[in-house]
């Protein structure tokens, strides 16, 4: 009778083994499955020929829609290479030294306005047929006086940016070089460099490399980096 106990008690433990071990291969199985069916992200512009053609049709698109002629742009070269986030992508810096420049820009001239009127007025005086040199001196200080917070406020931006997205993949930028017409009909080079989302769907900054520009991509760096303290001069 023990004997035919013991026997039982073994088959049951075997049946109970056999049990567990089922479950824990279909559960391996299962997640094997799941891990095999989960397809691994891959850019879809890892191939250079795909990363290549897509940008042609993107800066072909984006040159096309600000050209007199469309019909006569001509591509002549076209570079393209990942970006990644930095100060000439971040949007907030970008526009604070385009505006910048303008500002700036103004502030000059309304200090050469002031200098040459407090000049005229120690040699002709302020008073009289000559009032308008302090008319003009009060008019350009009031302007300087506008500038002055304005510009203040956009050099801030540049010098507190945040930086803890550097380094991160942003997108692609193109270098692209092209023939086009004019107005007048006359054909010229255009140099622009975009900057395209990780899809190339839209472009983010556009920046001129044209050097009789005055907000090229070479200024817009420059402008940035003296703030920034890290400019060093080519």
């Amino acid at each position: 009778m023990k004997k035919n106990l013991l026997y039982i008690a073994l088959a049951f433990s075997m049946l109970i083994n056999v049990a567990v071990l089922c479950v824990l291969l279909k559960g391996n199985i299962s997640s094997t499955t799941k891990e095999e069916e989960s397809p691994k992200e891959v850019s879809s512009f890892a191939d250079y020929n795909k990363r290549q053609t897509a940008a042609e049709n993107a800066v072909r698109r984006y040159v096309c829609e600000n050209l007199y002629y469309p019909n006569s742009y001509d591509p002549v070269s076209t570079k393209v290479d990942s970006v990644f986030y930095n100060y000439l992508t971040d949007e907030d810096c970008v526009k604070a030294a385009f505006e910048l420049i303008d500002l700036r820009k103004s502030y000059e001239f309304a200090k050469y306005t002031y200098d040459e009127n407090v000049n005229n007025i120690k040699v002709f005086g302020g008073s009289g047929v000559f009032r308008d040199h302090t008319i003009n001196r009060d008019k350009a200080a009031a302007v300087m006086k506008d500038l002055k917070p304005k510009i203040e406020k956009r050099e801030a931006i540049i010098k507190n940016r945040d930086s803890s997205m550097d380094g991160k993949f942003f997108g692609w930028q193109v270098i692209h070089r092209y023939r086009a017409s004019n107005s007048n009909g006359v054909v010229s080079f255009g140099d622009v460099l975009y900057v395209l989302d990780p899809e190339m769907n839209q472009y983010y900054f556009r920046y001129s490399l044209e050097e009789n520009d005055n907000k090229n991509l070479k200024t817009i760096k420059r402008v940035i980096e003296e703030l920034l303290g890290t400019y060093v001069d080519d």
